[in-house]
This record gives C-alpha cells, sequence and structure tokens, in this order.
C-alpha cells in the first residue's frame, strides 16, 4: 500500500547546498550582508552539522533583514533561486518527489530555512505545503526577528504532525527524508525514516536502527 503522506527536509536532501548559504551570498551581492557574514558561514555550518546550533549564531544573519519590505525580499529571494539555487536541486531528490506524487502521496517540504527561500523550490517541483521558519513581517517590513519558533528539532516535529493531521494523515502512514540527525525526533516519529546523504551521525543512528539510507547527487 502506498505510503500516504511523504515528508523532505531541503537542505543537503532536496539541494546541495544550504539555501541560508545562498540567501547570504545574494544578499551580499544586493548590499544587504557584509564580507563578515561571509566569512561566519564555514563556522555556522560546522555548527549545524555538529548539532550545537543555536540561535544566537543566526541573530545576525536575521537582523541585518530588518527594514527590508517583503517585496524586495521575495523579489531576491526569487533571483537567489533563478541564479544559485536551482542548480543545487538534486535530480534524484526531484526523480524521488515526482515518485511520490504519481503513487497519489501527498508531499510536504519541512525545513528550518526561511520560508522566503523555500517557496520558490516549492513551486519548482509542484509541492503545495510547506513547513519553514518564518521571518517576522509589520505592515509589510521585516522586523529582523522570527514569527514563532523556528521549524526545527522538536518543533519540526510538532508542526509536521499538526499539518499531517489537518491533511487527514498520520506520522504511521508517514515516510521523512533528511540528511540531518538534528531531524531525528521526526525521523523516529513516522513509519519510515530514510536517511538521504546523512551527516556521520545520522548515518550511524540509521545503520544501528536499520533505516534505509539513500545517496543523490
Amino acid at each position: 500500500m502506498a505510503t500516504e503522506i511523504a515528508v523532505f527536509d531541503v537542505d543537503h536532501t532536496i539541494t546541495r547546498h544550504s539555501t541560508g548559504r545562498r540567501l547570504i551570498e545574494c544578499g551580499r551581492s544586493a548590499g544587504l550582508y557584509g564580507i563578515r557574514d561571509l566569512l561566519r558561514l564555514p563556522r555556522i555550518y560546522l555548527h549545524y552539522r555538529a548539532g550545537t546550533i543555536q540561535m544566537s549564531h543566526l541573530v545576525g544573519t536575521i537582523e541585518r533583514l530588518k527594514g527590508h519590505t517583503r517585496d524586495h525580499l521575495e523579489q531576491l529571494a526569487r533571483e537567489c533561486f533563478d541564479t544559485r539555487v536551482v542548480r543545487d536541486i538534486m535530480p534524484g531528490a526531484m526523480k524521488l518527489i515526482e515518485m511520490h506524487k504519481e503513487r497519489g502521496d501527498t508531499v510536504i517540504l519541512a525545513t528550518s530555512s526561511l520560508d522566503l527561500v523555500i517557496e520558490p523550490i516549492a513551486e519548482m517541483l509542484h509541492v503545495r505545503h510547506v513547513l519553514a521558519t518564518k521571518l517576522e513581517f509589520r505592515d509589510g517590513v521585516s522586523t529582523g526577528s522570527l514569527e514563532g519558533l523556528p521549524c526545527f528539532g522538536p518543533v519540526k516535529l510538532r508542526m509536521t504532525e499538526e499539518m499531517i493531521a489537518e491533511l487527514g494523515g498520520s506520522l504511521d502512514r508517514t515516510t521523512f527524508y533528511s540528511d540531518s540527525h538534528l531531524d531525528e525526533p521526526l525521523l523516529r516519529a513516522v513509519a519510515r525514516p530514510v536517511a538521504v546523504n546523512p551527516d556521520r551521525r545520522l548515518k550511524r543512528i540509521a545503520l544501528r536502527n536499520d533505516w534505509e539510507v539513500q545517496e543523490f547527487d
């Protein structure tokens, strides 16, 4: 029987590189970010892969967006997608998403990345349901803060469970694809956890629990 829900992480699961990194690179060209922000990226990435990432590592990145209109940032995100992110999308991930849709499964993207950079990806993949970290706007202008909590770890699990329930599904009929051990709460909660291009810690967890492992390029 076909799985009813297929949930995909995005960074390093669908895309080869971090969408947040791409946004900062494009923001640098647009004058939103400086050279110091670019130099901080490797350290942030190492904290992320090690599971020691804290919101304090990301505060400066988010604050740089304060005062910019939603229209401006959405345009920047679209240009970033067109010039960089689209080339990062892995053909293997695209084929897998298409396979799920052809089987009649509902596909959800669930990521800690900002919704601004994820929406163009969802549009390209024809995926209607997206869970992402949201940038806060007031009167159409960024406050430099987040709206609610980031879609990360246990919060991602809760948000995904709530969306699946709204769609009439359940976690025991759900597949989740992720590259990161930080998604372990959701991976353990679903019927079929799949480690995609897993980091070292997730690969150990997957092998220990006899989870499926896939490698995309």
